[in-house]
């Protein structure tokens, strides 16, 4: 279990993702859920695309709490899962991880921690969000779980930008903190489709493709419910993670509960 944190993903919420996804039964899924995207031909400015990358609505998400199904392959891993999770914006994010109706798995993330427990070992991880960012030397300022769950572009007030045409939708890249931020964008509709964040000293990167978008309630705003996230590291190798949202809630007040039992054995990552 340690190894497999450590390994895994250069990214706290794939790590854990595939950290609970891994104690599964093997087994495969594949889906296509290609949209037809009209595609660019103009090139548009650095300006426009990031006005279009920046939704007001989207700021306005406070809370979201959504049931999701997960599959997951790279290396010897095969598996899916269904997942609860609940997202306070600046503050949490709750899930738990199920198998045939049984949860095998609690993860809580703050601000400055997270905790995992594993309801097969019993077992109860902490580490710290600190702690991880200096081991994939990845940028304390980076909004992590906006960036990987409302899809949220990210770009660095410091990035040096280019605008362009490529593999037929608008491409905006910015470069800044080691890493290389590339943004699709769809003609038209303006919909962000794919995003990639590389390190290339590091040799690491993370690509997410987006589908299946629908006007999220309370906030108008129109969100991928499907999304495939892509990534690869030295040290694990390639991992794909297709998250298939069924039921969003946004704004809408809801309990959730983490507590460490007593005799579950803690440890480090």
């Amino acid at each position: 279990m340690q190894k497999m944190l450590k390994t895994t993903s250069p990214f706290l919420l794939c790590g854990l993702a595939l950290l609970t996804v891994g104690l599964l039964p093997n087994f495969t899924c594949r889906r296509n859920d290609a949209e037809r995207i009209v595609p660019a031909t103009a090139p548009l400015s650095v300006e426009a695309l990031k006005h279009h990358l920046h939704s007001d609505a989207l700021r306005r998400v406070r809370t979201l709490a959504a049931h999701a199904r997960l599959s997951i392959e790279g290396g010897d891993v095969a598996a899916e899962a269904s997942a609860n999770l609940l997202w306070v914006r600046d503050s949490v994010l709750w899930m738990n991880v199920k198998k045939y109706g049984m949860e095998i798995s609690r993860i809580l993330v703050t601000a400055d921690s997270f905790f995992v427990l594993n309801r097969i070992d019993k077992t109860a991880q902490v580490g710290t969000r600190q702690a991880l960012l200096r081991q994939y030397h990845l940028p304390e300022e980076l909004p992590l779980l906006p960036y990987l769950l409302l899809a949220e572009a990210w770009l660095p007030q410091e990035a040096a930008l280019q605008a362009n045409i490529k593999d037929s939708l608008h491409c905006l890249r910015g470069t800044a903190v080691g890493a290389v931020m590339d943004y699709y964008i769809e003609e038209g509709r303006f919909r962000l489709r794919r995003s990639t964040f590389l390190q290339p000293e590091r040799g690491q990167w993370l690509s997410q493709h987006f589908a299946r978008f629908r006007k999220l309630p309370r906030v108008g705003v129109f969100f991928p419910y499907f999304r495939r996230l892509e990534l690869f590291s030295p040290e694990s190798g390639y991992v794909r993670i297709d998250i298939d949202f069924t039921q969003i809630d946004i704004n809408v007040d809801k309990p959730f509960r983490f507590d460490i039992p007593d005799y579950y054995q803690r440890i480090s990552p």
